[in-house]
């Protein structure tokens, strides 16, 4: 027992330091290149907006906003190299499960893969350098990785507390939460009363989250922002067809135009469209050539995943797309890639499963 827990923790810091490496040679790329393509060199635009916003238990992830302020995270030193080193220690932080699991069911080589992959990706790289209200989300769907792929009684415990918190800074994971207290409640049974008195605590919790941002999320719903917004799609439709039936043609496209844009999109192309003003990306062709290079490569991610659940299909396989829910309000709110990359470890992972994985095994 002893050796295995050496070994699994040597293999552990070996991934660790791997990732570290890889991941540290990707930001500075990232971080020194960036100019070719964003003139802005390097950016938080909702940074501003939680360092002004009134702040409330009713204010958008409230705790997040009191994190920031509490820390004195501004748009003035986003630069600082302490808050960079900060937000890249952070960010790994919230991948560890994942290196915890290569461990536990990926063969060595897939592990390998996965860190590689994960390490290199230009996006992840770039968010590593921030303190976006996202890396609480990567967390919670890290946690909720760490339950589904590795069940027992202490990754339950872990995953169900390490979600509640996480989802107090982050309530894009709202969603989540509430489907992993359903099949808590649906499935599990042999709770003590010690156990059920605390489940039943962080169930309180949830609810509370939920009741202090759900009229933000229905304002966030309802926003007409960027140029795909639900509102500017039945305008467009309305040139060519009656309003009764460009209404329920927006209906049906506006989830599938934003989930294209979750898939591909930066935050600039949500709000400006595909060609971009000179002051967001100084070289149009690179903007172009890089969307459509992450919308592939996403898209391949998720059609993968979804032919490894429906080809050999079992119900428990289901909670693989559990995770997706935090995208839901993006279907018809704002859309862009950012509200993807909390998925993106997730997505990367479940390409090197095992075939024979079960999924839930102890729920």
């Amino acid at each position: 027992m002893l050796s295995r827990t050496n070994k699994n923790l040597r293999e552990f810091i070996l991934l660790s330091g791997l990732f570290l490496f890889l991941r540290s040679l990707s930001s500075f790329i990232v971080y020194k290149f960036l100019s070719i393509y964003d003139n802005r060199i390097f950016s938080f635009t909702d940074l501003k907006f939680y360092n002004e916003v009134n702040i409330d238990i009713f204010s958008p992830n409230f705790f997040y906003t009191l994190f920031i302020r509490s820390i004195g995270y501004n748009s003035d030193n986003l630069l600082s190299l302490n808050f960079i080193f900060i937000s890249f220690i952070i960010s790994f932080l919230t991948i560890t499960p994942f290196i915890f699991l290569c461990i536990k069911i990926l063969s060595k080589k897939n592990s390998i893969f996965f860190i590689f992959i994960l390490s290199l990706h230009p996006y992840l790289a770039l968010y590593s350098l921030k303190l976006d209200s996202n890396i609480f989300a990567t967390l919670g769907v890290s946690s909720y990785a760490l339950w589904i792929f590795y069940s027992n009684k202490s990754t339950f415990n872990f995953s169900i507390i390490l979600n509640v918190f996480s989802t107090i800074f982050r309530n894009a994971l709202i969603p989540l939460l509430w489907i992993q207290f359903f099949l808590i409640f649906s499935f599990k049974r042999d709770f003590t009363r010690f156990k059920l008195l605390g489940i039943l605590s962080l169930f309180l919790i949830t609810i509370f989250i939920t009741s202090s941002q759900i009229f933000y999320g229905f304002e966030y719903i309802s926003q007409n922002f960027g140029c795909y917004s639900y509102q500017n799609i039945d305008k467009f439709l309305r040139e060519i067809l009656s309003p009764n039936i460009s209404k329920i043609l927006s209906l049906i496209f506006t989830p599938i135009v934003h989930m294209i844009l979750n898939l591909g999109a930066r935050e600039a192309i949500a709000i400006y469209c595909l060609k971009l003003p000179s002051e967001y990306a100084a070289n149009n062709l690179i903007n172009i050539l890089t969307t459509f290079s992450f919308l592939i490569f996403h898209s391949f991610l998720l059609i993968s995943l979804l032919i490894y659940i429906f080809k050999d299909f079992q119900i428990r396989k289901l909670a693989l797309l559990f995770p997706f829910s935090i995208l839901l309000p993006t279907l018809y709110g704002t859309a862009h890639m950012r509200y993807l990359y909390p998925l993106l470890p997730f997505l990367i992972f479940v390409q090197f499963l095992p075939k024979n994985l079960h999924i839930l095994k102890k729920i």
